[in-house]
């Protein structure tokens, strides 16, 4: 006998036999008594659920009556009846319900097990048992629930269906299977996922992603929602072209396994309790529980990070797809390091290019933890100062482990977090003499009274105890009896000077101990190395801190690293524990005095500015306007040297130019940001352009600088206008003119001007902006600017031609051409040039210029690296050839220019090419996928509406 439930219960199979249920009550009644199947089921809810309306006077007798028209159908005891009510009696593979989820399940396992072809035939069976839909004659709340969880079923077949047929490369037909099925479930992301892989399978990229795009304005704009986790992974898979994405690569590839913990200090000894402790984090990973976070928590200098390092060190085997680690430096006075900042470090590790990773916080956040899915992955995050510090840096997945160390309890983290909280107190005696004696070896044998002497001095702490055993090492000559009775003298001098009486001072002894046998010149590097504002810094910058050549600064770093006050990073760099530069800080302003401690920092800040210099020369050595004369540099001598300088000094870039701001140094802070300026904006770290010209405006305006406080803002216009907030941008503009026009700065006023009117050209106030151009274009020839000319007679042109003026629009295109002062040497200006007259020409109907222009723009896009300028070419050839009548061709151009500006960040280029899309769909009649594009397209550019239905109008850029 054989049940059928999907559909209405209206078939009853009977050794093959169909046998009808025809009357409706008789139909309920059995789908009631299946819904509970082998249960007891009382009269009173099959009366309400035969009535449910309200029953009769008769209810029960009928009921009885439908009941036994039921076992006159159905050949066989399979209704039993009692006190207790009715039930029918169903085996197993009698219900087509529970055939049906048997064989969901049995397709999810053969697909997890990579066995398509036998998954492809288990979800098939499974679909062909559905009929319509299931317990259609029931109503209620149970009904409604066995109804919702049988359709949810249903899904999850025919997501597992469509992607076991996408793996044995049937690409089309789940595509076509799918397309439908994200069409009537749109918000479903798993079913939308399955699109995008079957699309991307299918050599179908560009539609893969749109398909992503679609879902994800589809959720901001109904649910005000982002797309989650896993799918934004796949997103990110696909844009990178990920092989684990391809047919026949089921088992994934050798993943990148970042093993970025440092090297465990020598000779850790105790902490025996503690370490049993973080094992137990072990347990809690392998039983499939949420990452499992423990705190170290305890009091500078005692030891969090060394029980750290030797604990990860220790289980990191456990740990196969890599182990992560961030010093967060969160008492460091200065600098700590922001979560974002940590994220990208840890994304760059797990092999994500810098380009693809998100600006946003909660993105890169996100992205972490889509990375981190389904891995084995230590975390380590040393030198925490708040929760909220370490939460966007949690993983959200089992397998994963995270180990933070602090000197705050953290209270935040283990409340919400569920964090376990591990408290390191000061050595136990025992453990701090083996300490020693693992350090310093026979001598502190052969002397256990004099190390019991150096246990209290330095108060059982460990950095303190390393320390003293430095010494020790340093100065095989001298008894360990003698070494303990001259630290006994300076613990007193200090305690006269201290009246703390708290670990710290121990500390402070320790450091004095070690600081007063450094050599004079070693002394003073380390005095200034606590003094300067970076995180960390080179060898060049150290001899430009100290005013010696790179040998001496790196025989003198050396000694540091050696006495253990400095330590190398990763790089090749070196960095300060904090309190050892608070110390040192103290120091520098004891012995050098403010005079000495800034000249030095002075000089530090020259050092940054010429290599800036340096490296912005090769960079782009047309637009020098306000740049430092660069002088030759033996480090850098071409334009891939400089962007790999620019890249790893750009914090330290930040760091001096914020530094020289705050303390008066206004000449410093306003040659670094006229110089570092447009590299941040062509390499859109336009939030740090933002910060750059706070420093700049902070400068300027502590010293009435009229002029540096203009050009701070014509800054602050430029970023906000590439970060799409024009009302901001219109208003820096707008001050910057004013600050032009009062001090009589001819030039700048005319760049005021310019850069006023491409907002405003924006903004669609096209008569404004044209206003604003003509001024600006009276100044450049007034006073002989034939670049900024040239400029000037650009976004003029493109005023014209968003105005329907293209004969005035390619007059002023041709005007701007001769106005340039020298092709060869300025590639990028011509290549605009080039780009907006082909469009110019595009619009005048002369089809073979246009294109000539505009492949000679592509050609040079392409040879220098210029992706924004190539997408913005790959645009007006998709319009070109969706004129000329070639819908197909304008597609596959409009799909690379929106792939490029996937990784560029360029919205607005962005909703230029999903508004060519919507166009090229509308004249190859495909219009569902005109208007997919054209909703993008309203998304992606701002005060943008579409017309009658039309695509969006979106104005180009200049």
């Amino acid at each position: 006998m054989l049940f059928r439930v999907l559909g209405a219960v209206d078939v009853v199979r009977s050794d093959g036999a169909p046998v009808p249920v025809d009357a409706r009550k008789p139909r309920v009644l059995l789908a009631t008594l299946l819904l509970h199947a082998g249960e007891w089921v009382s009269v009173e809810r099959l009366v309400e659920a035969l009535w449910p309306e309200g029953a009769p006077p008769s209810a029960e007798k009928n009921t009885k009556t439908y009941v036994w028209q039921l076992r006159r159908l159905l050949v066989g005891e399979w209704i039993d009846g009692g006190r207790a009510g009715y039930r029918v009696r169903v085996a197993e593979d009698e219900l087509d319900a529970h055939r049906f989820e048997d064989l969901v399940r049995a397709g999810r396992r053969h697909g997890d097990a990579g066995s398509h072809r036998q998954a492809v035939a288990a979800f098939a069976e499974a679909l062909r048992l559905w009929r319509g839909d299931p317990f259609r004659d029931l109503a209620g709340p149970d009904a409604d629930a066995v109804k919702a969880r049988l359709v949810e079923r249903r899904l999850t077949a025919l997501e597992g269906h469509a992607a076991a047929l996408s793996a044995l490369g049937s690409h089309e037909e789940a595509v076509v299977a799918l397309t439908g099925l994200v069409a009537q479930h749109p918000f479903r992301e798993r079913l939308r996922g399955a699109l995008m892989t079957a699309l991307y399978r299918a050599g179908r990229q560009a539609e893969a992603l749109d398909v992503y795009d679609e879902g994800r304005v589809l959720l901001d704009r109904e649910l005000g929602l982002r797309p989650g986790e896993e799918l934004r992974q796949l997103h990110l898979d696909i844009l990178n072209q990920d092989p684990t994405l391809e047919v026949g690569r089921e088992a994934a590839p050798a993943r990148v396994c970042p093993a970025q913990v440092p090297a465990a200090v020598a000779g850790f000894t105790g902490r025996a309790e503690h370490v049993e402790r973080l094992d137990g984090l072990l347990l809690r990973a392998d039983d499939g529980q949420p990452p499992p976070v423990a705190v170290v928590t305890g009091t500078g200098g005692v030891g969090k990070t060394a029980l750290a390092l030797h604990w990860a060190q220790r289980v990191r085997n456990r740990f196969p797809d890599g182990q992560l680690y961030v010093n967060l430096r969160g008492y460091d006075p200065d600098l700590p390091v922001g979560p974002g900042d940590a994220l990208s470090g840890f994304l760059r590790a797990l092999g994500v290019d810098s380009r693809d990773i998100p600006q946003d916080l909660a993105e890169r956040s996100a992205a972490l933890r889509s990375l981190l899915a389904g891995r084995r992955v230590l975390v380590v995050l040393d030198n925490a100062r708040t929760a909220a510090q370490v939460r966007p840096l949690l993983p959200g997945s089992p397998g994963c482990v995270v180990l933070v160390t602090s000197r705050d309890s953290m209270r935040g983290l283990i409340a919400k977090d569920g964090a376990t909280r591990v408290r390191l107190d000061l050595l136990p005696a025992d453990e701090a003499g083996d300490l020693l004696r693992a350090l310093i070896g026979e001598r502190a044998s052969a002397d256990p009274r004099a190390v019991d002497v150096l246990v209290e001095l330095c108060a059982r702490l460990p950095l303190a105890l390393r320390l003293a055993a430095e010494l020790a090492t340093g100065r095989p000559a001298a008894s360990l009896a003698d070494l303990a009775r001259e630290l006994t003298r300076e613990q007193d001098r200090l305690d006269r000077l201290d009246d703390d009486a708290d670990p710290h001072a121990a500390l402070r002894s320790a450091f004095s101990w070690s600081y007063r046998h450094l050599p004079p010149a070693v002394a003073r590097v380390f005095r200034l190395l606590g003094a300067h504002p970076c995180r960390e810094l080179g060898i060049p910058a150290v001899a430009a801190l100290t005013g010696s050549d790179d040998a001496a600064a790196r025989r003198h770093v050396d000694a540091l690293v050696q006495s253990h006050l400095v330590e190398p990073t990763a790089d090749g760099r070196f960095q300060m524990h904090d309190l050892l530069r608070t110390y040192a800080r103290g120091l520098a302003a004891e012995v050098d005095g403010d005079e000495g401690r800034d000249a030095a920092l002075r000089a530090l800040a020259d050092h940054y500015v010429r290599e800036a210099a340096v490296a912005m020369g090769l960079f782009d050595p047309v637009d020098h306007a306000g740049r430092p004369a660069a002088p030759p540099s033996a480090r850098m001598s071409t334009r891939v040297d400089a962007v790999a300088w620019l890249e790893s000094e750009r914090a330290n870039l930040l760091a001096v130019a914020e530094h020289a701001a705050r303390h008066g140094d206004a000449e410093h802070a306003e040659e670094l940001t006229a110089a570092l300026w447009p590299y941040f904006h062509v390499r859109g770290h336009h939030d740090e352009s933002l910060a750059l010209h706070t420093h700049a405006l902070v400068a300027g305006r502590r010293r009435a600088d009229r002029a540096a406080e203009g050009a701070a803002l014509t800054g602050f216009g430029v970023a906000c206008e590439r970060l799409g907030r024009y009302e901001e941008a219109l208003r820096h503009h707008e001050q910057a003119l004013a600050v032009g026009r009062e001090t009589g700065d001819v030039s700048f006023t005319g760049r005021a001007l310019k850069n006023l009117g491409v907002v405003l050209r924006r903004l669609g106030r096209h008569e404004e902006a044209e206003r604003s151009f003509q001024e600006a274009l009276a100044i450049a020839r007034a006073i002989g600017n034939r670049r900024g000319e040239a400029a000037v007679l650009c976004s003029l042109a493109l005023v014209h031609e968003a105005s329907g003026r293209h004969e005035e629009a390619l007059r002023h295109m041709e005007l701007a051409l001769a106005a340039v002062p020298d092709v060869d040497n300025d590639h990028a200006l011509v290549g605009h040039l080039q780009a907006n007259l082909g469009l110019v020409q595009l619009r005048l109907g002369r089809w073979e210029v246009a294109a000539k222009h505009l492949g000679e723009a592509l050609a040079g896009a392409r040879a220098t690296g210029n992706r924004d300028l190539e997408a913005e070419v790959l645009d007006t050839l998709g319009e070109l050839a969706s004129a000329g009548g070639d819908p197909g061709r304008a597609v596959e151009h409009h799909h690379e220019a929106l792939a490029l500006t996937r990784r560029t960040g360029d919205r607005h280029e962005e909703a230029r090419a999903h508004d060519g899309l919507a166009r090229a769909y509308a004249a190859w009649d495909r219009p569902d996928d005109a208007r997919r594009h054209r909703l993008l397209a309203t998304r992606r550019a701002p005060g943008a509406r579409p017309v009658d239905g039309s695509p969006v109008k979106v104005d180009r850029r200049g």
